[in-house]
């Protein structure tokens, strides 16, 4: 899917899409963690699965 003529804010702390983005056409719920990666010099927001998010989240609370 392509989308055109979108305007998001971009900062350091934050990334908020456009207001008419529809991420319940894409499937994406509140809380899911997305990871950054670069391929072929183009980032990528990869959508982390339940386990790595587990782990994870045990890494930032000092369990590991």
């Amino acid at each position: 899917m392509l989308y055109v003529d979108y305007n998001w804010d971009l900062t350091p702390n934050l990334i908020i899409p456009d207001k008419e983005l529809n991420t319940n056409q894409l499937g994406w719920e509140t809380g899911q963690y997305w990871k950054i990666i670069e391929v072929n010099e183009r980032l990528m927001f990869v959508k982390v699965d339940e386990l790595e998010k587990f782990i994870l989240k045990g890494v930032e609370h000092g369990n590991s």
